[in-house]
């Protein structure tokens, strides 16, 4: 028969409410520390706000022109088209005839005018012509309008052409021997998916940044104010100390990110109501899942955060090394954001880099398989008890309290 061992029981059990008094202690400090906590709860915000904003400015950049705003075009030689001037007029662009090209070029850069058109005088009577488009790019509010100028041109070319065909004896489409039909296995092309692509760097920056107030705090900040000496002195081992303060920094990164999270989901949601041209972001299950995906990342963050505050010799050091942290895992994400990448079988595996994978698809509104999540969470979990590990160890050597 096993006899208990109750010295083992008494030792665990002391050791959790050791653990549990600091963590609350530190959860309690912090909570007294409104204006700091109010701008940890406000910073989350941001982030959406502007992907949101974006969001609303593409739907009705996307809008204006679906409803075809009338502009002005300067145009040198009209009279040498009037087919080509009846159809812009046809398509609410309205002439503005110049007969000297130095003085339409002038309206161009100046900025009175977006875009030109220069026709040829052997454009009267002749088949084929080529205009000149007198474009002022410098100026981004004119490329939608260049653009459009060169879509209308086109629809003429594209009528013109089918009339030539049929005058011919041919069918209007003989010019095109192989048609395209587009069948899409996937949400509809859309300059809203580009947005939702910047969700997952922007999520895991915030992740990274959410505890770096409280690790600062409790580890360099205690220190410098001489309050860390004290825990240090009692009967509590420096790894509990450490586990419980890691404890609370990731409570409080938890909080940050759901509200990060939660905040995407409600203003990208707003934004891409506002046009009828622009997907609607994922479900709200999907955010849900972010969530739960980036549980891990909350962990290494703390991690990392930790072991670099307790071995920096100031707060000032502290915040500059932990201020860079959060760029470091969000870069690729950014470059994800151009290229997005397709998970593979090892991909997955690479701790931080496969949650940002499985975000991604998530953004898109796209599956991941339990497989890639169980993968992805245990690999991110063993890096961060490593490098807490480290973390703890460094926490031991008492030359690390006395570097300032």
């Amino acid at each position: 028969m096993n006899v208990p061992d109750y010295n083992k029981a008494v030792k665990t059990n002391g050791r959790m409410s050791r653990l549990m008094v600091i963590f609350k202690k530190e959860v309690r400090d912090h909570l007294r520390d409104r204006r700091t906590l109010l701008l940890a709860l406000i910073y989350p915000l941001l982030a959406p706000l502007l992907v949101a904003g974006g969001l609303y400015l593409a739907g009705t950049t996307i809008q204006s022109e679906r409803t075809a705003v009338a502009f002005d075009v300067v145009v040198v030689g009209a009279d040498n088209s009037p087919l080509l001037i009846e159809h812009l007029e046809a398509h609410d662009i309205s002439i503005v005839v110049k007969t000297s090209l130095i003085e339409a070029k002038k309206l161009v850069l100046d900025g009175h005018i977006p875009v030109g058109l220069v026709i040829p005088e052997n454009a009267e009577g002749e088949k084929r012509f080529t205009v000149q488009m007198l474009m002022n790019l410098s100026r981004v509010s004119n490329l939608r309008l260049t653009a459009r100028l060169e879509r209308v041109i086109n629809i003429l070319n594209a009528e013109l052409t089918k009339e030539r065909l049929v005058e011919a004896g041919l069918e209007k489409d003989f010019a095109k021997p192989i048609k395209i039909k587009d069948v899409s296995v996937t949400r509809l092309p859309n300059i809203a998916v580009f947005f939702y692509n910047m969700m997952p760097p922007l999520i895991i920056f915030m992740i990274f940044l959410g505890g770096v107030h409280l690790a600062i705090d409790t580890t360099v900040g205690e220190r410098e104010r001489g309050s860390l000496e004290p825990l240090l002195l009692s009967p509590v081992e420096r790894w509990i100390l450490l586990l419980a303060k890691s404890k609370a920094a990731v409570l409080f990164t938890a909080i940050t990110s759901f509200i990060n999270i939660a905040a995407f989901y409600v203003f990208c949601g707003w934004a891409a109501s506002l046009s009828k041209h622009l997907d609607q972001p994922p479900a709200w299950y999907m955010f849900i899942a972010m969530f739960v995906i980036s549980i891990p990342l909350m962990a290494i963050a703390v991690a990392l955060q930790m072991s670099i505050a307790v071995i920096t010799r100031s707060m000032k050091e502290a915040q500059i090394y932990l201020g860079l942290l959060p760029l470091v895992p969000a870069l690729p994400g950014m470059i994800m954001v151009f290229k997005p990448i397709s998970p593979g079988a090892w991909d997955v595996a690479i701790p931080v880099f496969g949650q940002m994978l499985l975000l991604g698809r998530l953004a898109l509104s796209e599956s991941v398989t339990i497989a890639q999540v169980l993968t992805a969470t245990v690999s991110t979990s063993i890096a961060a008890a490593l490098i807490f590990w480290l973390a703890a160890r460094w926490f031991k050597r008492e030359k690390m309290f006395l570097l300032g």
